[in-house]
């Protein structure tokens, strides 16, 4: 008999064998075969039960309340198979079979210290995007996943040589997952308006911002799709905010303070619509880590608070923008016809120089997305290439970012 199914989807590599399984009181010991020992409570494993009578075999979830579980309950019997699980008789008539691997990930060896995965640039150590070739990437999963995860951990990557295709760009979004719409519809055109919504859809210089500082919470991707542009001038300037804020929080630490704690109100100026939304610019963790950038000067409002606050807030935006505006933290990039650009718009600020609306065509489409259709994308596929895989072993699954280095 093989090993068990799991109580969801994802790809458990039997990395140790069980050496013994103990039955203590409320939960039960596990010995592994690399030396390590954990333990797992029992309303944890019964919830968890891969039985048919617990768990939906097509859905994968569980088809048990809480309540539903006795609260003296009980282990009859307990058991390694030859098959490598671990079986379990409860007092309440169900036997359960938990796959080996699935065990060993949800084991609690003390703290889990996971590498964090975000990686801080400036011009200094990064001067272009990560960049994949689109058709490649667009025909092999692999390269898409490595698109993706650069995405995730600089917050900003390019697939380039795409072809100038009507519905490209949102074939490839959806395939991450869904659009967020947004007042400006479910795709944009950043094109010249005879009455702007915004200042985006001018030819004018534009400092660097996140979008969308209005909602409550805001879209967590953006995509910029250029399938046209023999403008001159309009080249995009990035900025990672995170990089800004770790340096701000050695350099000018009350200023950091600042930013991380005093409320601004965001609103937008449009005759038909209203939309508005409170927040620090640095958004922060309990643990004082840095989530999220909330900031667009233009839309930022008058601050209603007491004259020292105003001093505090006011002085530590001024210091914020001479960063921004520090060449170290501008990455300038061409739009060329076939990239599209992929950030992350709760970390990296973008902006664009000025350009001559009449000296050529500019065609960038730009849709957005969240957070979470990125990191569910990056867990499927990292799961999709395990299963495919012959032995069933990836090595360095998605930690080596093969992009150009143009």
């Amino acid at each position: 008999m093989g090993l068990s199914i799991t109580p969801d989807f994802d790809y458990w590599p039997v990395k140790y064998a069980i050496e013994e399984a103990v039955d203590i009181d409320r939960h039960v010991q596990i010995t592994w075969s690399n030396g390590q020992t954990c333990e797992y409570h029992k309303f944890l494993l019964r919830e968890n039960s891969p039985d048919e009578t617990s768990l939906h075999p097509l859905s994968r979830e569980t088809l048990l309340s809480p309540s539903d579980i006795p609260d003296d309950l009980s282990i009859l019997k307990l058991k390694v198979s030859k098959g490598g699980n671990l079986d379990i008789s409860w007092s309440d008539g169900i036997t359960s079979s938990y796959h080996t691997g699935w065990l060993y990930a949800h084991g609690w060896f003390g703290e889990k210290r996971t590498a964090p995965y975000t990686k801080l640039w400036s011009t200094e150590n990064l001067e272009n995007p990560p960049t994949f070739d689109g058709p490649t990437a667009l025909k092999q999963k692999k390269v898409f996943l490595d698109w993706l995860i650069a995405l995730r951990d600089y917050g900003f990557a390019r697939l380039e040589n795409l072809e100038n295709e009507d519905g490209l760009l949102e074939r490839i979004v959806t395939q991450i997952g869904v659009i967020r719409e947004s007042n400006f519809g479910r795709k944009y055109v950043l094109e010249l308006k005879d009455v702007p919504d915004s200042n985006a859809f001018t030819s004018d210089a534009l400092l660097q911002h996140t979008d969308m500082p209005t909602r409550i919470n805001p879209h967590g991707l953006q995509f910029l799709f250029c399938r046209d542009n023999t403008t001159r001038g309009g080249e995009g300037i990035y900025t990672d905010a995170f990089k800004i804020a770790a340096d701000l929080k050695i350099e000018e630490p009350d200023v950091y303070h600042a930013l991380t704690s005093i409320n601004w109100e965001f609103n937008n100026r449009a005759v038909e619509s209203s939309y508005r939304a409170t927040g620090p610019i640095f958004e922060t963790e309990k643990d004082g880590s840095i989530v999220g950038v909330r900031y667009t000067p233009w839309l930022r409002a008058p601050l209603v608070a007491p004259i020292n606050i105003q001093e505090r807030a006011y002085s530590s935006v001024r210091t914020l923008v001479s960063y921004t505006q520090n060449p170290k933290y501008q990455m300038e990039v061409k739009y060329k016809s076939g990239d599209l650009f992929a950030f992350d718009n709760r970390r990296v600020l973008h902006g664009r120089k000025g350009y001559d609306a009449k000296g050529g065509t500019r065609f960038i489409e730009g849709v957005y997305s969240d957070h979470d259709e990125l990191f569910s994308c990056i867990r499927v596929l990292k799961r999709q290439l395990a299963f495919e895989a012959e032995d069933n072993k990836i090595n360095d699954l998605g930690d080596g970012n093969d992009f150009i280095s143009n």
